[in-house]
């Protein structure tokens, strides 16, 4: 009975002993890890960094930029790392949709703003086929601002921060504040 006892009472710590922690935060950032000498990168996200790795974990253990609970940890030796690149997550979409409208906005504003058109017929037919009012032009010219503005918000949103490691310690204490930014923990 007493064996019994002991065990009950033990197995609580055993459990808390062998249990990761499932980091609850929402990932604000994608991460590309370049590891030297190799032409294979890493996709997911960083979950803290030591004196001398990066904790990270794949992209496959992420749904809607949380982490699964059965997720497996990557312990990334600093000399393994060439670069680190980042950018916010739905920050293609959102720039995207940000730069349609301005496209749309700023077509249908110039196009309101060069006015209405007069016709000048001298006779012929197609004389005053293309005349058209200040509101034509304005829903003419958002049609056309469309794709010029949303080329320029795909650019934008997809650029990505980039920091060069190339498996330095020293580069890497230095840029190591920098990098906590885009960490899971975000510390």
């Amino acid at each position: 009975m007493k064996t019994l006892l002991f065990l009950l009472l033990l197995l609580p710590v055993t459990i808390a002993v062998n249990a990761q922690a499932i980091p609850s935060a929402k990932a604000t950032y994608a991460n590309w890890l370049y590891l030297n000498n190799s032409n294979h990168v890493l996709k997911g996200v960083i979950l803290a960094t030591d004196d001398s790795t990066v904790l990270f974990i794949d992209r496959s253990f992420l749904v809607a930029g949380k982490v699964i609970p059965s997720y497996q940890l990557q312990v990334i030796p600093i000399a393994m790392i060439e670069k680190i690149k980042f950018r916010k997550r739905n920050s293609l979409a959102k720039s995207t949709l940000l730069g349609t409208a301005a496209g749309a906005a700023v077509g249908a504003i110039v196009g309101y703003a060069s006015g209405d058109d007069e016709c000048y017929s001298t006779g012929g037919w197609f004389d005053c086929m293309f005349v058209y009012s200040a509101e034509e032009k304005a829903g003419l010219g958002a049609v056309i601002g469309i794709l010029p503005g949303m080329t320029i918000g795909l650019l934008l949103g997809s650029s990505r921060k980039t920091i060069h490691i190339n498996g330095d310690q020293g580069v890497y204490v230095l840029t190591r504040d920098e990098l906590r930014k885009y960490t899971l923990s975000g510390e």
